[in-house]
């Protein structure tokens, strides 16, 4: 299987904003440049609702969005999506007693399908500190592998930050660490050895 695909190196962001009673549908989409916006009607769908579906509907089209952004929006809502979403994370807010406290839940077994449960009411900044937790109980080893990525980009001075950012999307999307570095490692031996054919000075005949 082909991991590095060209919608998995370039990962685009979604802007959620509220719509109104006027649109033609409950959640209208358009692409903006490298980002999607989506309006929602409150009316007709929650926030919830309309992040939820618009990211199964671009995922249906191979497009991998890495970062929601909501504006418009309490800050520290749009702080716990945009921290939820760069784990590839849905977030819904849920009542009942199945939910006593933040929690992530894998519900199949595409990695994909992943959300972040937080109880109604609960306080958004303790979710928000909550969720690197809540997250490596759910994907332990994603997370290990996800600390040493952040631990390279330190390292790293900030070089190379885009191509750590996008190994850590494949991680997470595919759930196959070994095998997001073993086709990293091939694709850098490649470009070494076509580099160094085209330097290689040519020989007389």
């Amino acid at each position: 299987m082909m991991i590095l695909t060209h919608e998995r190196l370039f990962p685009v962001s979604l802007h959620v904003r509220q719509g109104d009673a006027q649109q033609a549908k409950a959640v209208m989409l358009r692409r903006d440049g490298d980002r999607f916006i989506a309006a929602y009607d409150p009316q007709r769908a929650s926030l919830d609702t309309a992040a939820v579906l618009t990211r199964a509907l671009l995922s249906s089209e191979r497009i991998t969005i890495s970062e929601v952004i909501l504006e418009g929006h309490d800050p520290d809502l749009t702080a716990l999506y945009r921290a939820a979403s760069k784990l590839l994370l849905d977030v819904e807010f849920a009542s009942g007693p199945r939910v006593t406290e933040p929690a992530v839940r894998v519900l199949s077994q595409d990695p994909m399908q992943a959300t972040y449960f937080i109880p109604e009411d609960w306080d958004l900044s303790d979710a928000l500190d909550r969720l690197p937790a809540a997250f490596a109980d759910a994907r332990p080893e994603v997370a290990r592998h996800l600390k040493r990525i952040e631990q390279a980009k330190k390292d790293s001075g900030g070089k190379i930050d885009h191509a750590l950012d996008v190994i850590a999307v494949l991680v997470l999307e595919t759930d196959d660490p070994a095998g997001v570095w073993d086709e990293v490692l091939q694709l850098l031996h490649q470009v070494r050895a076509e580099r160094t054919t085209s330097t290689a000075p040519a020989t007389a005949a």
